[in-house]
């Protein structure tokens, strides 16, 4: 398996590097084939940061389409035959790899992902941990920060991303689902917990919540994407 490791970036100064070495001692089964990271623009020291841990360092200028412009440019560039697509802010667990590859082991199996964690202690995030599992559990619609991974030909047979500027990894997910089985990995995906810190843990999930009902329901949930952005501290330039 060559895995290629997509992260994108804005302004992740505080995180990028603990994310990347988490990979790198987190493998089972050698250096990881490829790592990318895509920046979106940063205005900090995010870019010196992947050039100093020695990781491929891509430069996007941010178009209407955000995130998922972003992760369908760096797949482009990608030459592995599985991806991984992984927020900035996100810690691989142990033996990470070793996981994708049994998964993917199975048949039929075009992707997958893993279980969503917070790193926190408080009990809110706990709440907000159990929310998540039982919504995707049901839908089997994953989000970025659980660490998505996907056959590169089945990525490409699908389209990518879609373009939508909110909720991409999900509708990715139900595109997956047309051509196979996604699997999700027992091991946590671990997180950071900032955007309900800053903004509430209740408020935050609430928010959350009505988005994830009106997507349910068909409505287009783009006019949210700056404010949630905004919380995840990606800044949106839409």
């Amino acid at each position: 398996m060559k895995l290629s490791i997509i992260i994108p970036t804005l302004n992740e100064a505080d995180y990028l590097a603990e994310t990347l070495q988490q990979i790198k001692s987190s493998t089972s089964l050698g250096k990881p084939y490829e790592i990318i990271v895509i920046d979106s623009d940063s205005c900090d020291t995010t870019c010196e940061i992947a050039q100093k841990l020695e990781v491929q360092l891509l430069r996007y200028k941010s178009g209407s389409l955000g995130k998922a412009e972003a992760l369908n440019e760096a797949a482009r560039s990608a030459s592995g035959d599985v991806y991984l697509f992984l927020d900035a802010d996100t810690l691989v667990p142990e033996g990470f790899d070793t996981l994708i590859k049994s998964a993917l082991a199975g048949p039929n199996v075009v992707g997958g992902t893993f279980e969503f964690s917070l790193d926190g202690p408080d009990f809110g995030l706990r709440v907000v941990e159990f929310i998540n599992r039982v919504r995707y559990r049901i839908r089997q619609r994953y989000y970025g920060d659980q660490g998505l991974f996907v056959r590169a030909e089945i990525f490409r047979r699908v389209g990518g991303y879609p373009e939508i500027v909110l909720m991409e990894s999900a509708h990715l997910c139900k595109k997956l689902r047309k051509l196979g089985k996604l699997v999700l990995v027992n091991e946590n995906m671990k997180t950071s917990p900032r955007r309900f810190i800053d903004g509430g843990i209740y408020r935050v999930l609430a928010s959350d919540i009505k988005i994830w009902f009106l997507d349910l329901i068909g409505v287009r949930v783009d006019k949210f994407a700056s404010y949630y952005w905004k919380e995840n501290q990606l800044r949106s330039k839409n």
